[in-house]
């Protein structure tokens, strides 16, 4: 017999007190959202929490809806098997937005049939060997951007992860330090996302001031796609990258046009994840003082054997410090996918077309995964057979479509918090003021700064 169809909760259904009863195969209870607002206020705060507490009592497949807008959840290990088989679900149908927002035919071809070879182009490019070969200029950035700070000094954290990563990696990707201010970049960011991921109404595109940002820097990308193209460096850029590969289905050559999206893409994947990670990281940090010492006393050590900047790869204790902090507090607690034809999950019918909310972040706090799953504590990755516990936390998505620069993302977060802790004293501010996490739209830690004590 087929199994029930998941649907969403209407207004005459039974009380919140009703919908948690056991959970019945035929007519399953779903969770309670008020009609056309539903559970906004968690998704805007730290939503992992949420997520959890309706799996507990819902199981792993259930309902939400927002704003009349129906989500089918997954949670627990068949969902991530689900999404890195990648058979039966794509990206957002949305993604013809960011097709027009760019003026590229580029963002709906990751789910087309040269999706491969892009994907291939990404992860050929953005490795552990880019960072080791340009850490001096990473380093430099780094530099550059704290020579400013002054004991006495209080420093918005996620500002200047946000400022310093982006930069990172436009010296990375696109070859030039990042030519915008960082609030002509949130404004553009944080829009597309709206528009792609979060289905908000086609008017926020025609935001006048969002219009005149977006007109400019599509303009300078124009400039930077002629020039890498002319350029004998051009392998030394992503865009250069893509110019060695077939143009795209339809397409008799590489137009510059197309290749706009590929600079975006430095600043779309790393402004809000990678600096909300690098936050975090060193949140937690400040607040376990006993871990900050190990991670330090690693870093001496390293230094004496290192003849230049101590490779990030190397700091295991910050690295597992990274694998904690973004456990806690997932960047991304889960990925939308859509579903290209019907299939079955935990005994429930998906329906082609149905979106669905697959959390990534599902077991982050699960005590039968993770002992005491609420403390922070990194020596629990060096730990005996903790491979798999490594491979349950899953910071920037997984399968198909995982996040082609997780690598060299967490390989920034990494160096970018060494250079902090290891070259200043902070201190949280006010000190022992507890951080509250908030989703703009990526989960954030909301006012987070830091006393700077001293240089070291």
């Amino acid at each position: 017999m087929e199994a029930p169809l998941l649907t969403a909760t209407t207004a005459n259904e039974p009380t919140p007190t009703e919908t948690r009863r056991p959970i019945e195969k035929r007519r399953p209870p779903l969770v309670k959202s008020v009609p056309f607002i539903g559970p906004v206020r968690q998704f805007l705060g730290d939503v992992l929490p949420f997520l959890m507490k309706s799996r507990a009592t819902y199981g792993d497949a259930f309902r939400l809806r927002m704003f009349n807008l129906e989500m089918t959840c997954l949670c627990g290990p068949e969902a991530i098997e689900l999404l890195e088989a990648g058979s039966c679900l794509r990206t957002s149908k949305s993604m013809h937005v960011l097709d027009g927002e760019l003026g590229s035919c580029l963002p709906s071809t990751f789910d087309g049939p040269q999706h491969r070879m892009f994907r291939k182009a990404h992860l050929e490019f953005m490795t552990a060997s880019l960072e080791s070969k340009r850490r001096v200029d990473i380093q430099s950035r780094l530099a550059e951007h704290t020579a400013g700070w002054r004991a006495g000094d209080q420093v918005d954290v996620l500002h200047e992860a946000q400022v310093q990563t982006v930069d990172v990696l436009s010296v990375l990707l696109n070859g030039e330090p990042f030519p915008f201010s960082k609030k002509d970049l949130a404004l553009i960011v944080h829009t597309l996302i709206w528009a792609t991921f979060g289905h908000a109404p086609s008017w926020v595109l025609r935001n006048p001031v969002y219009r005149s940002v977006q007109k400019r820097m599509r303009s300078h990308f124009l400039d930077l796609v002629a020039r890498i193209r002319s350029s004998p460096e051009r392998a030394a850029t992503l865009v250069g990258r893509y110019l060695d590969l077939e143009p795209p289905i339809g397409r008799e050559r590489w137009e510059d046009r197309d290749l706009v999206a590929v600079p975006y893409s430095a600043y779309l994947a790393g402004f809000d994840t990678v600096a909300s990670a690098s936050s975090f990281l060193l949140y937690q940090l400040l607040a376990h003082p006993d871990h900050l010492a190990q991670v330090r006393q690693e870093f001496e050590e390293l230094s004496r054997e290192s003849s230049g900047p101590v490779a990030p790869a190397k700091q295991k204790y910050l690295r597992a410090a990274f694998l904690e902090a973004v456990r806690l507090n997932p960047p991304g607690t889960a990925v939308l996918r859509v579903a290209d034809r019907d299939f079955e999950f935990a005994g429930y019918s998906i329906r082609k077309g149905d979106e669905v909310l697959v959390v990534i972040a599902s077991d982050h706090l699960n005590p039968e995964v993770f002992e005491r799953p609420s403390e922070f504590d990194p020596t629990r990755y060096f730990a005996p057979q903790s491979g798999p516990l490594r491979r349950r936390v899953l910071p920037f998505g997984s399968g198909s479509h995982r996040c082609t620069g997780a690598v060299l993302g967490e390989l920034v977060a990494v160096e970018m918090v060494s250079y902090w802790v290891n070259n200043f004293d902070l201190q949280v501010a006010p000190a022992g003021r507890t951080v509250r996490a908030v989703a703009r739209p990526f989960t954030q830690p909301k006012g987070l700064r830091v006393k700077v004590l001293a240089r070291r």
